[in-house]
């Protein structure tokens, strides 16, 4: 061959080279377009509901990275971007902008008092929303999908789990019941249960009252004198305050019981845990819809190796918590709801309503729950069901939970 036609082809061959790469080339920037669904995280990540939220995205967001690693979603990748409310909710509405503008297309919002500032929004920008616990205000809203019942079906299942265990005929009287919350809607909410409750059955309580108190109380000398005679006392505050409570109506001779919904003592309890003597958190009890981490069932395993893989070292404290519990929750839901709008209109079209309305066909039996979950347009949220845990002092841990107690207010519907 001569040395002409030696270069020509030698040309020729290398421009089919170029082309081939360019095609690589190409191909790769192909691939790293892959379709970005960005959930927004609006929470308080350095207030005082911190101490409880915090292990609850950290659960959310390892579930998955667990996902990513084992089972990955086909053809899309999730972005997850927070805004810190820091409990101020004057943030709130700049943070829901914020993060729409960062491309959100679905929102975790876990405060209800948030949702309930946001909840006009999300339909008109077409954003479904996760959160923690429905209200009045939330309930039935098409964009809105919670965690648990409300406040008010948490107190309906302590007035409940109160009749059904306490000794009528032993005492030869009705149990005194109070209430300590605080100047917030919650306690309200929680107020409307016991209220409902105590109307749905005249005689078998001996109401005392409710003691409202600013955010921020640490001192309870009034509200312990006016509460000192009841048997139960349900305690609507969390945090800080919740555990100062408890600590000084013991430290004034208070020897009756203590009762909560999900937030304030399996949220905060190590916080409690750390302002009481531990050989005066006797009667202590909470209700909750969930398996506790000493129950054997698949929901605590995975989770439990979750937080042995990304955070050993908080392991202990997390397997205390409530926090992650609630976390895994929402997470599962989401993930499933994702993985079926990509199934039912294709990766490169999913947008805030195609979740949504995969998420509102949500149906799923998950062992160690009351209930399935299931959401509906009447009942926007999954846990219906709920058990009472007592604080076993001695084994320093929640065990000997109730049957499955579905409030009043519920079981017909």
């Amino acid at each position: 061959m001569s040395q002409r036609l030696t270069k020509i082809v030698a040309l020729v061959l290398l421009g089919v080279l170029l082309v081939t790469l360019s095609g690589l080339a190409g191909c790769a920037g192909e691939e790293a377009k892959v379709p970005e669904i960005t959930i927004g995280v609006l929470t308080d990540f350095t207030g005082s509901a911190s101490f409880a939220v915090k292990p609850t995205i950290n659960a959310m967001m390892d579930y998955f990275r667990m996902v990513e690693e084992e089972a990955p979603i086909p053809g899309v990748k999730i972005k997850f971007i927070t805004y810190d409310t820091r409990l101020d909710y004057a943030r709130v509405p700049v943070g829901y902008v914020w993060l729409k503008g960062q491309g959100a297309v679905m929102m975790h919002v876990v405060n209800p008092a948030d949702n309930e500032i946001l909840i006009n929004r999300y339909e008109e920008d077409e954003i479904p929303v996760i959160g923690s616990q429905v209200q009045p205000t939330l309930l039935g809203n098409a964009w809105m999908f919670c965690f648990s019942s409300s406040n008010a079906n948490e107190t309906e299942v302590l007035m409940q789990w109160i009749m059904d265990t306490w000794p009528y005929e032993e005492e030869g009287r009705l149990p005194k019941i109070g209430h300590l919350g605080w100047t917030l809607m919650s306690t309200e909410y929680h107020q409307e249960g016991i209220d409902a409750a105590r109307e749905a059955n005249p005689g078998e309580f001996d109401w005392v009252g409710v003691e409202r108190v600013p955010l921020g109380t640490t001192t309870w000398a009034t509200e312990v004198n006016r509460l000192k005679n009841c048997d139960f006392i349900v305690v609507s505050v969390v945090g800080p305050m919740a555990a100062s409570f408890v600590r000084e109506a013991r430290a004034r001779g208070y020897e009756g019981n203590f009762l909560s919904g999900i937030n304030a003592f399996p949220g905060y309890w190590d916080l409690v845990r750390a302002a009481v003597p531990k050989d005066e958190l006797y009667g202590c009890y909470y209700a909750g819809p969930w398996p506790w981490w000493n129950e054997d069932v698949p929901y605590i395993a995975d989770l439990e190796r979750a937080i042995q893989r990304y955070r050993s070292g908080e392991a202990e404290a997390l397997m205390r918590s409530s926090g992650p519990l609630t976390g895994w929750c929402h997470a599962m839901v989401m993930a499933d709801a994702i993985r079926r709008a990509v199934e039912e209109v294709g990766a490169e079209n999913v947008d805030g309503t195609a979740i949504r309305d995969a998420l509102a066909e949500t149906d799923m039996e998950v062992a160690g729950w009351g209930n399935r979950w299931r959401f509906t347009a009447e009942e926007n949220f999954l846990t219906r069901a709920e058990r009472v845990f007592e604080w076993k002092v001695a084994e320093e841990d929640w065990g000997d939970p109730s049957n499955w107690i579905t409030p009043a207010s519920l079981a017909g519907s």
